[in-house]
């Protein structure tokens, strides 16, 4: 999957919900447009012969079976968009989640192996490890009353 053209579930959900409204406006347009010829058609041969009548109506009735399976063909398209929308959404989410564990568990395999090699480190050079402990404890101390006198003069 390219970067470029990933999209959050957000924005899929976003997208298909636009394209489910555009399908319902263009079939409220279409259905208008046809009551519009249907009016016409009716309007322009009421003194006329009847099957002329006829044949408008029927015009008129072939126009609106085709908005209603305009109007069909673009709610299957909506519902096509969401349904991918909702697939893709769940796919970004179970990545995120696999991704969000394998760091877990590299970082618990890090902190064992930091704690291994410390411990091995004590062990072999006891004196050492004791007065870098002491050292280490010493700055910190100094970096807390330097903090500490420092928030006192304020």
């Amino acid at each position: 999957m390219n970067a470029d053209n990933v999209k959050s579930p957000a924005q899929l959900a976003d997208e298909a919900r636009g394209t489910a409204g555009d399908a319902i406006d263009t079939a409220k347009n279409f259905a208008q447009a046809s009551r519009a010829v249907g009016d016409d058609a009716f309007n322009s041969v009421k003194g006329s012969v009847m099957g002329s009548v006829k044949d408008s109506a029927d015009d008129a009735k072939a126009l609106g079976q085709d908005a209603a399976s305009a109007a069909r063909s673009y709610a299957r398209d909506a519902k096509q968009t969401g349904k991918d929308a909702l697939d893709t959404g769940r796919a970004y989410a179970k990545d995120a989640v696999n991704a969000a564990g394998k760091k877990v568990a590299d970082l618990k395999d890090q902190l064992s192996t930091a704690r291994k090699q410390s411990e091995q480190y004590i062990m072999d050079q006891p004196v050492r490890a004791t007065l870098i402990a002491a050292a280490g404890g010493a700055v910190l101390t100094a970096l807390l009353v330097s903090f500490m006198r420092g928030s006192d003069r304020r």
